[in-house]
């Protein structure tokens, strides 16, 4: 259920959202950038000078003090390291050649057993709680402490914003999945401006041909630095300024994330906004960091995680065979994730990069297949994990749009789903999309791709039957 702030924000004049983003923001910023932050970025920046074999000590170093430390305090790994015979001596001399012998790690189960995971001897510190994409179903729930946050927020300045120029104090323009428009049929503007950071978030969820003006006005208004989010919708505004032939402001730089940026992407984003992409691959669970450099290579941070590339015998992927992504977070020591199934695929280049830096690089990443939803105003959306959060009976759920007006939902749902999860689905629904029929299905399972990839969203609407003059 909506919590009171979000009620109170939704029925907020738009001055006063502004004024509860900006207050927001100041929470935020100190959190994320304040205390040890520079000195993190600064150790962030010296590794990249490391060898190999620098990288290999480091990695070994911080696996052993993790698993160490997850054997002394986290009941998960407290019975897993006791059950394959794994006393605290050996884990303290655990060498990364013997990953391998540790399970991969589900997410169900940890959706199903949250506290397992949760160090005992931390869990009276104040964590953040983030969710999952969760494109599965309910998203999982992972807690960050104040220091966890500053190492990842350290880990993407060093590693994505400098790479790409840029640093944490230029102002930008974000594309997200918070609704910070909150009714689909609300009038401009699509944005709310943070004060405190001179962040313009728009609204991932009103991109259509008929407001389509409305944002590039905000754009060419504000004139921030640098454009930062879903790489779905920040491609889905630019063909539509193509489209439309309109005249854009020139940023220094377009981040992107959270899907696989497609060369078309790349080149529709780039030749609108006259300024280079630099794409990223990570996840909520901080267990991982793929980044683009100034030669727009996809590095792997070894100083994030530990990645493995694994084929389908379920050992490492040659360079240049596709295989699944498998991670061991470095910088979480308070909900560790131990050979983590990321769900998504990749593959490792036999190429070095021109920048030097002796850090993997990935020749290719297929991350999760999605359908783009289009609205009966020609709106485009993606990214549909919110219509889940917070409902915990809910395993499994697949979106099908049949057509602009019409969805089919597929749930696998634990005993006691209810007619009042059935309504919020609804009403998540039409803040989204307006006035559409939401058809609801329970079924036993839902199926996967040849690859075993799971498809959150089925959308058999083609845009073309839109028209993009918004008229």
């Amino acid at each position: 259920m909506p919590s009171i702030y979000d009620r109170i924000y939704a029925n907020a004049p738009v001055w006063l959202q502004n004024i509860g983003v900006s207050a927001y923001g100041i929470v935020w910023r100190q959190r994320r950038y304040g205390g040890r932050f520079r000195e993190y970025v600064n150790q962030f920046v010296s590794r990249e000078a490391f060898s190999e074999d620098n990288w290999d000590q480091y990695q070994t170093e911080r696996l052993r003090s993790l698993l160490y430390y997850a054997g002394k305090n986290v009941p998960y790994y407290q019975k897993l390291f006791q059950q394959i015979g794994l006393s605290l001596q050996e884990l303290a001399n655990f060498k990364l050649s013997d990953l391998p012998k540790l399970p991969l790690l589900e997410k169900e189960y940890i959706r199903s057993n949250p506290d397992q995971f949760i160090a005992l001897s931390t869990r009276s510190k104040r964590f953040n709680t983030y969710l999952t994409s969760g494109t599965t179903g309910t998203p999982l729930a992972i807690k960050w402490t104040v220091e966890t946050d500053r190492l990842n927020q350290a880990a993407y300045e060093a590693r994505v914003r400098r790479w790409a120029g840029l640093d944490y104090t230029m102002s930008r323009a974000m594309i997200g999945g918070r609704m910070v428009v909150p009714k689909a049929d609300a009038p401009p503007p699509y944005w709310r401006y943070n004060l405190i950071e001179r962040q313009l978030y728009m609204s991932a969820f009103h991109i259509s041909p008929a407001n389509v003006r409305d944002y590039v006005d905000a754009l060419n208004r504000f004139r921030p630095d640098y454009l930062v989010g879903y790489a779905s919708s920040h491609f889905f505004l630019a063909r539509m300024i193509e489209e439309l032939k309109l005249r854009v402001y020139q940023p220094k730089a377009v981040l992107t994330s959270s899907e696989k940026l497609t060369p078309e992407m790349r080149s529709v984003i780039e030749n609108v906004y006259r300024c280079p992409v630099f794409d990223a691959y990570s996840g909520v669970e901080g267990s991982c960091l793929v980044s683009e450099c100034e030669y727009h290579r996809l590095h792997i941070s070894p100083d994030v995680g530990i990645v493995e590339i694994l084929g389908e015998d379920g050992k490492n992927a040659v360079l240049g065979e596709l295989g699944e992504v498998i991670t061991t977070g470095l910088l979480n020591f308070e909900q560790p994730l131990v050979r983590y199934r990321m769900g998504d695929l990749a593959t490792l280049s036999a190429t070095l990069c021109p920048c030097g830096r002796k850090m993997p690089v990935i020749q290719e990443l297929v991350g999760r297949l999605e359908d783009v939803v289009i609205g009966h105003d020609g709106r485009e959306v993606v990214r549909f994990h919110g219509i889940f959060v917070g409902l915990p009976h809910i395993r499994e759920g697949q979106v099908i749009q049949e057509t602009r007006t019409r969805f089919r939902l597929r749930l696998v749902v634990d005993p006691g789903f209810s007619d009042e999860e059935r309504k919020i689905i609804n009403q998540r629904f039409h803040e989204r999309l307006g006035n559409v029929d939401v058809l609801i299905e329970e079924v036993e399972r839902i199926e996967r791709t040849e690859r075993g990839k799971f498809r959150a969203v089925i959308s058999h609407v083609d845009r073309n039957d839109v028209d993009v003059r918004g008229e």
